[in-house]
């Protein structure tokens, strides 16, 4: 049971998804309720109710990109991330995975009649181009957690 005082979370999974080369792909997007300008984020979305994160990081990857894989590992971040008033959830968490793969072309067959309108640009990001740009990214702080990756040894 929850009352006014417990936060609406959204639970997310999230993937990483590396090229060959190491660029990132990322999706430009509006947020939910266009209460800000569009930014960047990962590819994924909500975990649904009985579904793990691991199966829901598997079946947003293939929803958002085309792509199937059969897993994704073991998760290799998490994140806590208070959300813009006005939107549908105060916080949202989000589990991250690492997906390293030749570089293809994003399928749209599978996009939600939401995620044609609210998903703006696709891009692979080198991290030259990532660390480089002034666009706005998205609250989880992809930067750092690429930074943490990388100071562990997986990125």
């Amino acid at each position: 049971m929850t009352d006014e005082t417990t936060p609406r979370t959204r639970r997310t999974a999230r993937v990483l998804v590396f090229d060959e080369n190491g660029a990132l792909l990322l999706m430009k997007q509006h947020w939910g309720r266009r209460v800000r300008p569009p930014r960047w984020l990962t590819v994924g979305g909500g975990i649904d109710p009985g579904e793990d994160a691991a199966t829901a990081a598997v079946r947003e990857l293939y929803e958002e990109t085309g792509l199937t894989v059969d897993a994704v590992g073991e998760p290799v971040a998490y994140r806590d991330i208070a959300l813009p008033p006005a939107e549908e959830y105060e916080r949202r968490t989000a589990v991250y995975f690492v997906l390293r793969t030749s570089r293809f072309e994003i399928a749209r067959d599978a996009w939600t009649e939401s995620e044609q309108d609210d998903i703006v640009d696709v891009r692979w990001f080198t991290p030259a181009e990532l660390a480089a740009s002034d666009e706005d990214f998205d609250p989880e702080d992809v930067r750092g957690i690429l930074a943490e990756l990388e100071a562990a040894g997986l990125a």
